[in-house]
């Protein structure tokens, strides 16, 4: 059964999301004539005679920016079927997968969560400014608008958090979040308090919008497996 955050419209793709919440993937049945666009390397497994074209997304520029700053794929790859046929999709972290209909909107998604999308999905960049250099996430977040469908992934389950006011949220919990809410990436407090008490960077959330968190970091992960590495 699909993990929906909204209602799938008549004619679109039949999509099940497996595994959730722990090892999340989507397989997709592709009617003759439409497309998905997958993250490079997501492809589990597919039916015969599926094809695939490799692309860069909106541009040799914008794909270079998105690989560079994003924590994304310089390509994604295109999948058709002219008889019609599955194709299954993984991300490269376990996780849960959310499937979302865009209905021309935009969302703000951290480098890395991005999983696939219908070709109408448009992904662009927006710069997190100068301390997100430093945050370990990445310097740019995704920016994506369009209609169709968008799937992406988080390090553990999705927590949806609806925000009035203000709220703060670690670099690394962050998964995505709505374009009502304004925005900055800072510190804990002082400079002694960002560089000392664990936290690192933060973003500062304020006005009305929904934030969706991950229950896990990969750098917590990673900080954690480095303990057992001799």
């Amino acid at each position: 059964m699909s993990d929906d955050l909204t209602k799938v419209p008549p004619g679109s793709k039949h999509v099940q999301v497996l595994g959730n919440p722990d090892f999340g993937s989507i397989e997709v049945d592709l009617q003759p004539g439409q497309a998905i666009l997958t993250e490079g390397g997501a492809m589990a497994y597919m039916s015969p005679g599926m094809e695939v074209k490799t692309r860069l997304m909106g541009g040799f520029f914008r794909s270079m920016i998105r690989r560079i700053f994003g924590g994304e794929s310089l390509f994604v790859s295109e999948y058709s079927h002219p008889q019609g046929g599955v194709l299954a999709i993984s991300p490269a972290v376990p996780g849960k997968v959310v499937h979302r209909v865009m209905r021309g909107e935009t969302i703000m998604l951290q480098g890395g969560a991005f999983l696939a999308c219908d070709p109408r999905i448009y992904i662009g960049t927006k710069f997190g400014g100068f301390r997100a250099l430093f945050s370990g996430e990445g310097a740019f977040f995704l920016e994506v608008s369009g209609q169709g469908d968008l799937f992406f992934n988080a390090h553990g389950t999705i927590v949806e958090h609806d925000v009035d006011g203000d709220f703060v949220v670690d670099t690394g919990h962050i998964v995505g979040w709505e374009p009502t809410l304004d925005w900055t990436v800072t510190g804990m407090g002082g400079l002694k308090s960002t560089l000392f008490s664990g936290e690192g960077l933060v973003l500062r959330f304020r006005g009305r919008g929904k934030v969706w968190l991950q229950t896990r970091t990969i750098g917590g992960l990673a900080g954690w497996l480095s303990g057992y590495v001799w």
